[in-house]
């Protein structure tokens, strides 16, 4: 997900995750309300998911429980609702098919934001 992160927008940064990264082609909004993309977007945020359920040190989900299912059973009961969260994150989507994720604990965007910086050394300022 991080290097597939647009460039055209301020609170996504090449160079590591912030409080908030905007996700292109996240939902698909039509008569009927949101409704989550399938696709590679969809397998991003499910990883995204995993990363920071490893990082915690808790237990992976089980794919039929993991967050795009969970996004999925939220859009169905709340069609028209733009903003869900749960512990890691909220996702507020919108109409054009981004979806806003914003982190709850910045303690694993660190973490994160760590491996980012031994896989591309030189891509992260110095603390």
């Amino acid at each position: 997900m991080f290097r597939g992160l647009s460039w055209d927008y301020k609170t996504n940064n090449p160079c590591y995750f912030g409080k908030k990264i905007i996700v292109n082609n996240l939902v698909k909004y039509d008569k009927w309300g949101y409704s989550l993309s399938w696709g590679w977007r969809r397998d991003q945020l499910a990883d995204l998911e995993r990363m920071l359920f490893l990082l915690d040190g808790k237990t992976i989900p089980d794919n039929r429980h993991d967050v795009t299912i969970r996004v999925m059973d939220f859009i169905r009961d709340n069609p028209r609702q733009q903003e869900f969260g749960d512990d890691l994150f909220t996702i507020r989507l919108f109409q054009k098919g981004s979806g806003h994720i914003t982190f709850k604990r910045m303690d694993l965007v660190e973490k994160m934001n760590d491996i980012i910086a031994k896989h591309y050394p030189g891509m992260l300022a110095a603390k």
